[in-house]
């Protein structure tokens, strides 16, 4: 072969594998419930606009993935586990080497499934100090579904919920920077205070061990997620701005009661008016968190190989993953799974 049609050559191979890592983004549309609340039958997602580099990389624990299962067909689940771990599953809580892992608040907004039974009492200004405009009024949870209701199973109780709200600071209040949001968690109380006016999202609650609790701007345009599918407002965070652990002594994991919840606000110290909070208070709902399930033969603890991936769905009951076919390795990991805004 000439040097001439030797270039000719590399150069076709060059702008092929060109063509390859920059090939547009594949959709997919999801069949079945593994995954919900956060996709649902029907839903696509889509790979990223550089599919073959995800070839290049590892999987990355929370993720979601495009994968083959062992039986060929493919499937879409959430990376928990990475080589070299040992996962369990002790009390409806995700144990990595023994230690829970702590749900940040991103994860929580796509998982994280609404309490409708939860009454939200609205306190009369004639309440002694009126500090909580908003109680919670919930003697249990359980980890129904109400986006499957011809599922049928043995139902177990959540301890893990939290409460979201959305507050909005009129300028007139935030010229006097003296404005705070407490979350009151059974018998904690977590504040913030608002220094802008604006909305901001609030959200806090009893997660996998801690109490847990955060609060951010969010603008009016953001309204993607501002819909019954989810409990938390849009653009959730990667982190919290507030982790406690909760005491042992104040519930046991034979405790089926889930903590008291609350939302109060106050103005230079002092509660404000019902009337005050109705104004500022645009939205609030109750979550509570995944339950995590055992494999169907009673198996609570897998240890990963050194190449070896760990992948569950978000819907532990309508989902087979990992606690069926075991670990997974890396070969099985076709692409990124995003959802279709």
């Amino acid at each position: 072969m000439n040097r001439v049609a030797t270039c000719v050559v590399a150069s076709v191979v060059v702008i092929l594998c060109g063509l390859a890592v920059l090939a547009p983004p594949s959709r997919y549309e999801v069949d079945g419930l593994s995954m919900a609340p956060g996709l649902r039958p029907g839903d696509v997602v889509t790979t990223s606009w550089f599919p073959s580099l995800d070839r290049l990389r590892q999987p990355r624990r929370h993720e979601r993935w495009i994968l083959t299962s062992p039986d060929g067909s493919p499937a879409i689940k959430r990376v928990v586990g990475l080589p070299g771990e040992t996962i369990s599953i002790q009390g409806g809580d995700l144990t990595i080497g023994g230690q829970t892992v702590l749900t940040p608040p991103s994860l929580l907004a796509e998982v994280a499934s609404a309490v409708p039974e939860a009454t939200i009492v609205t306190a009369s200004d004639e309440a002694a100090g009126s500090r909580w405009q908003r109680s919670v009024s919930l003697s249990s949870v359980l980890d129904d579904a109400a986006f499957a209701p011809e599922e049928r199973r043995m139902l177990f109780p959540v301890r893990d919920v939290g409460l979201a709200a959305v507050v909005r600071l009129p300028e007139s209040l935030a010229d006097h920077a003296a404005v705070r949001v407490l979350a009151r968690v059974g018998g904690f109380v977590v504040p913030w205070r608002l220094k802008a006016s604006g909305r901001y999202a609030v959200v806090a609650g009893r997660l996998d061990g801690h109490v847990v609790g955060v609060v951010w701007p969010i603008a009016d345009a953001d309204a993607r997620q501002e819909h019954a599918r989810f409990c938390l407002p849009p653009l959730a965070p990667m982190a919290w701005d507030v982790i406690r652990p909760w005491p042992d002594n104040v519930t046991s994991d034979a405790d089926e009661t889930p903590p008291s919840l609350g939302l109060g606000l106050t103005s230079a110290g002092s509660p404000m008016s019902c009337g005050d909070a109705d104004a500022m208070i645009e939205q609030m709902a109750v979550w509570r968190d995944i339950l995590h399930r055992p494999a169907a033969d009673g198996l609570v603890e897998w240890r990963l190989g050194s190449h070896a991936f760990f992948v569950l769905g978000d819907f532990p009951s309508g989902s087979r993953d990992s606690r069926h076919w075991g670990p997974l390795g890396r070969s099985v990991f076709c692409n990124r799974a995003q959802p279709l805004d």
